[in-house]
């Protein structure tokens, strides 16, 4: 009788704790739940496109700065609001003749955080 017992329990602490763990590991797969970060990236960082994203991780709706400059020179200079858990996507229209050989940067800014992604276009 006590060896059914001891069997049932371990069954139900197997059960509860596979459950438990469960949830732990549902949590920490979310990229919002307690977190905060951002990112920001080429769509392709392999052909010739200046299109990036910012993923916008911080909990709440963001304003983020963002300048790009070609060879220190700043071309645009400008602000992007992205909702908690969005990405948002950016095309900057700049002539190709002032991208090619040019060393490229783009620059986000977010309260004291900058994000900085580099491209050379030749």
């Amino acid at each position: 009788m006590s060896s059914k017992i001891v069997i049932i329990t371990a069954i139900i602490l197997l059960v509860v704790s596979f459950s438990v763990l469960f949830v732990i590991e549902t949590k920490n797969h979310n990229y919002d739940y307690n977190k905060a970060w951002s990112v920001a990236y080429f769509e392709n960082p392999r052909d010739d496109s200046l299109d990036f994203a910012i993923e916008n991780h911080e909990g709440a709706k963001a304003e983020y700065g963002y300048k790009i400059l070609i060879n220190n020179d700043k071309l645009i200079d400008e602000k992007v609001e992205i909702n908690a858990g969005a990405t948002q996507k950016i095309s900057p229209v700049i002539p190709s003749e002032k991208l090619k050989g040019n060393k490229i940067l783009i620059d986000v800014s977010y309260k004291d955080t900058e994000y900085k992604i580099y491209k050379n276009i030749k």
